[in-house]
């Protein structure tokens, strides 16, 4: 994707020069000396845990969600700081009691159990599931190819009256043709996918209609990323499908799955490796596919005798939790502590491939979360003016759910919250921002630009740190939210690079050093607000 940044013929201009009200910058000023606190070993150990395999990619809702809240929330309560989420019971004085943790209603469904054999295979994991009715499926069927599926024309793969009762339908997916270019953005890829998806729809539609027990997609290259698309659109084991459950919630990415049509067969995408062990199992030989494809071959032989079983206990959960992990520091003003700044960063990320692997987001957003409890850190060592609210949040990935949860329902009064400050991806360096560089919104550029933004460069460059702009991003993070309710709002990222949202986001690939920048900067930016007479 294309960035609009002025540059220089050498380093990266800062962006806010060319703007006057930039200029009006407050006259430099000592950083305090709890920032220095602020180191890369705190951050580089939090975000090790928060992103690793145990985790499972930090699912909205899932255990592994709900194992980095706990940790979260540990962290908080180690550090002294007040519960500030759900209320939860009175004590012998009629005082209400907190919790750190505030938890929203998300919908689920979900693979209770599944399992596919053919031949002597059993896949565990390797598989994503399109269309998600509940069923309870437990089948025994001969495995039968059937090359492309199709079944009118010269071409067709079946013969006229050809019938599939018994029959578990091997299908491949034709790649795109010619070659793909290096570097595609994702929406050029999920356009790709979704081209393959429709195809993939019509024809399970037929072969349904001709009688088959189910049907298995096989892919022998996926150079497109279908198996990531996936990740938002099907069932995997071990990946469910969430919605949010609350009053004008964003559907986001939670509303993009397949949705099964009326008596749909149920219909499965194989991983690469899964697809070869079927082509094995059938004896489809790699270089008859190539054939197929290119249209030397009509049909490729293939076994016709080998047994498969598919169960299937596909689930709803109506009434499930995600959750926000909400902490206070009451600030040293007796007047101004009434006030506070939120600190937010996303805990979640997107979960597990089918194949098994995991998105562990060390950056996305890992990064962010381990600032905000490295912040927590340093302020649990010098009190601020104001109060702080240091704000975990779930659901970002698939819709900002838990910070529209967090405003709509919050725990401190919103006309009391005077500024938030957003990190998401401190970590890694790439085509939007270098290892001295990070991507800000609102920038001078934005009609929300603030002054929390213009004193934060003014902070930047005593830390060496130079802005790019991140506009494009301002409605995609959890300030959104706060910008929403009329609060001034600040978004420090280091943008998208070639791993984001890829199972390669892992955590040996992050720069503690960035880090370490990024989260000092942003809990200057917060002090100097926490700690003025005057509001942003």
């Amino acid at each position: 994707m294309l960035r609009q940044i002025l540059r220089s013929t050498g380093p990266c201009v800062l962006i806010f020069a060319a703007s006057p009200a930039a200029q009006t910058q407050p006259e430099s000023q000592a950083p305090p000396k709890a920032m220095a606190t602020i180191g890369k070993r705190e951050l580089l150990r939090h975000a090790t845990f928060l992103s690793c395999d145990d985790l499972q990619g930090r699912r909205t809702g899932s255990p592994g969600q709900a194992a980095a809240a706990e940790y979260i929330k540990n962290h908080f309560t180690k550090l002294g700081l007040e519960p500030l989420g759900d209320e939860v019971h009175g004590d012998a004085n009629g005082s209400q009691l907190r919790s750190f943790l505030q938890l929203y209603p998300i919908q689920r469904t979900l693979l209770k159990a599944s399992e596919l054999r053919f031949g002597a295979t059993k896949l565990k994991h390797g598989y994503a599931v399109l269309g998600a009715r509940e069923r309870n499926l437990d089948t025994r069927a001969k495995l039968q190819f059937v090359g492309l599926g199709r079944t009118q024309g010269a071409r067709s793969d079946l013969a006229e009256a050809e019938r599939l009762e018994g029959k578990i339908a091997v299908v491949l997916i034709k790649p795109p043709k010619g070659e793909i270019p290096a570097g595609l953005g994702i929406e050029q890829t999920s356009g790709m996918c979704f081209t393959v998806l429709r195809r993939i729809g019509r024809t399970a539609r037929i072969l349904g209609q001709r009688g088959a027990e189910a049907i298995l997609f096989v892919q022998t290259e996926d150079k497109i990323g279908l198996s990531e698309e996936l990740n938002y659109l099907a069932l995997s084991p071990g990946k469910a499908m969430v919605t949010a459950n609350f009053p004008d919630a964003d559907p986001g990415l939670g509303n993009r799955m397949s949705k099964p049509g009326p008596g749909s067969v149920p219909t499965m995408v194989l991983s690469v490796a899964a697809s070869k062990a079927v082509l094995r199992e059938l004896a489809v030989k790699p270089g008859q596919v190539a054939e197929y494809f290119a249209g030397d071959r009509r049909m490729c032989a293939a076994k016709s005798d080998v047994d498969a079983s598919l169960r299937l206990e596909i689930v709803h959960e109506g009434d499930a939790r995600a959750s926000n992990v909400v902490a206070l520091l009451r600030g040293s003003d007796p007047e101004l502590r009434e006030q506070a700044i939120v600190y937010s960063a996303h805990m979640d990320h997107v979960g597990m491939r089918m194949d098994g692997e995991v998105f562990n987001g060390a950056d996305d957003n890992a990064s962010g979360a381990a600032g905000l409890l490295a912040i927590a850190s340093a302020y649990a060592k010098e009190r601020p003016r104001r109060s702080i609210i240091f704000l975990s949040v779930s659901g970002e990935e698939l819709g900002l759910w838990g910070s529209q949860f967090y405003v709509d329902h919050a725990t401190w009064p919103l006309d009391k919250i005077v500024a938030n400050i957003n990190t998401d991806g401190l970590g890694r360096s790439g085509c939007e921002a270098g290892p001295d560089e990070i991507t800000v919104t609102p920038s001078y550029r934005h009609g929300n630009y603030s002054t929390v933004v213009r004193d934060a460069v003014g902070f930047a460059r005593q830390l060496g740190v130079t802005f790019t702009s991140g506009d494009k991003y301002y409605t995609r993070s959890d300030h959104y939210h706060f910008a929403k309710k009329g609060i001034p709002v600040v978004f420090f990222c280091s943008g998208e690079h070639e791993d984001y949202h890829q199972v390669s986001d892992t955590v040996d690939k992050l720069d503690g050093a960035k880090m370490e920048r990024m989260a000092r900067l942003a809990f200057w930016t917060g002090w100097h607000v926490a700690s003025t007479d005057t509001l942003p």
